[in-house]
């Protein structure tokens, strides 16, 4: 089982919005010359703030293991059916077929 924990993504970040036509609103600099054009809102520095915020966050919460090591062993952690066929369902799609 994977849990991730919360990570903020900077204001600057967010998607542009969108005007009912359905065009994004038009930022401050940029140009329409009828032809199609790309501009990355992110620079070098953000990309490097947000690999580091990201190194802090742990690969294994223990934490949250011991609760559920815990709760397993003293028989109060219950799974549905539901949530257990689901969590097949999910690993099996996430698998590659391997065929023998």
């Amino acid at each position: 089982m994977r849990v991730d924990g919360p990570v903020s993504i900077p204001e600057s970040l967010q998607p542009d919005k969108v005007t009912r036509s359905g065009s994004p609103t038009p930022q401050s600099g940029a140009v329409s010359s009828g032809q199609d054009q790309t501009q990355f809102s992110v620079d070098g520095q953000t990309i490097q703030q947000l690999k580091a915020q990201l190194a802090q966050v742990p690969e294994v919460r223990q934490d949250r293991v011991d609760a559920l090591r815990q709760a397993v062993s003293s028989g109060s952690y219950q799974v549905s059916d539901q949530q257990l066929s689901d969590a097949i369902g999910s690993d099996l799609l996430a698998t590659p077929l391997r065929l023998i």
